[in-house]
């Protein structure tokens, strides 16, 4: 059985400071927690619907929104998009994010992103977003299934710097599927092919200055043969992955403007069945499907916002 705190982090709540008739659709949809100003609770009354005070979001730590921007690349005479994820920050710990500055058209992403990795998440959405968020939140509470356990064959030891939060963020953009570790559970590093000690002879301090060719090193150092996930024809899409026994389950987060095109995915394992649902097209299917050298290939023809893959082998 699903236990209620994960039934909880399924469904981000939402604090909202405009006018509540227009919020009171998301009820409905499934949203259970709404949180807003003490001078509204009287409106609020007047729909019939019982709010939270904004108080209790001093539990939650603000996150910035998720997005995309240009940046160069200085490796060629073009530009690339540069990720803003989240993903880094849930991995090291955090359990509770408050998306409090989101701006129009990330409200939806912004839920998914909370939904893969698990978290309890407040989301503050834009207006204009509240269609495309109400959408987001009923594909949520249809998509179920139980937590399974974060795959992950390479462990990061974390000595609480910010300079390593740029180096997991680059990691998690790679698709290099890591799990961060404290001195104190060095036992769970147990059945990792890499474990990555920032200031150690083989990723030495200096090199974590530049975050890019750290995480650079640390494929390497892994090789592509061992890489859990691997993700083609996409900058923008990032994906986690679960799984225990013959089951597995992929969250792939697209965050560029456009969708993601022939998105082709090669999962080490092989998984003779795979279902895929997405928040935007329940038609979508996988193509391309082969085994192929110890790992499932096949492509998604398209990515909008979040598509949810189970595996089973």
């Amino acid at each position: 059985m699903i236990s209620a705190v994960l039934l909880a982090a399924a469904i981000p709540g939402v604090f909202w400071a405009g006018d509540p008739a227009a919020a009171t659709e998301l009820r409905s949809a499934g949203v259970e927690r709404i949180y807003a100003p003490p001078a509204q609770n009287e409106a609020w009354q007047k729909q019939g619907i019982r709010v939270l005070p904004e108080t209790e979001l001093k539990g939650f730590t603000a996150v910035p929104p998720p997005k995309t921007q240009m940046r160069a690349d200085v490796a060629a005479a073009t530009s690339i998009p540069w990720v803003d994820a989240n993903g880094w920050r849930y991995n090291r710990g955090l359990q509770r994010a408050f998306y409090s500055s989101l701006p129009r058209g990330s409200a939806a992403l912004a839920a998914a992103e909370a939904h893969a990795y698990g978290v309890d998440a407040v989301v503050a959405p834009d207006a204009a977003d509240l269609p495309a968020f109400r959408a987001m939140v009923a594909f949520l509470a249809k998509a179920g299934g139980q937590r399974l356990p974060v795959m992950a064959n390479i462990g990061v030891m974390d000595d609480g710097s910010p300079t390593l939060g740029e180096v997991l963020n680059l990691l998690g953009r790679r698709n290099l599927l890591y799990r961060v570790l404290k001195e104190s559970e060095k036992e769970n590093a147990k059945g990792l092919d890499l474990v990555v000690r920032v200031g150690s002879k083989e990723f030495p301090a200096e090199a974590a200055q530049n975050p890019n060719d750290f995480a650079a090193r640390v494929r390497e150092k892994l090789t592509d043969e061992k890489r859990l996930l691997r993700i083609y024809n996409s900058y923008t899409v990032i994906g986690h992955l679960t799984g225990a026994g013959s089951k597995a389950r992929l969250y792939l987060l697209n965050y560029g403007r456009n969708p993601a095109k022939d998105v082709h995915l090669r999962i080490l394992g092989s998984y003779a069945r795979v279902h895929v649902m997405d928040s935007t097209d329940p038609s979508l299917q996988h193509t391309d499907f082969s085994l192929h050298r110890g790992g499932t290939e096949f492509t998604i023809p398209a990515i909008q916002t979040y598509t949810i893959i189970d595996l089973e082998k």
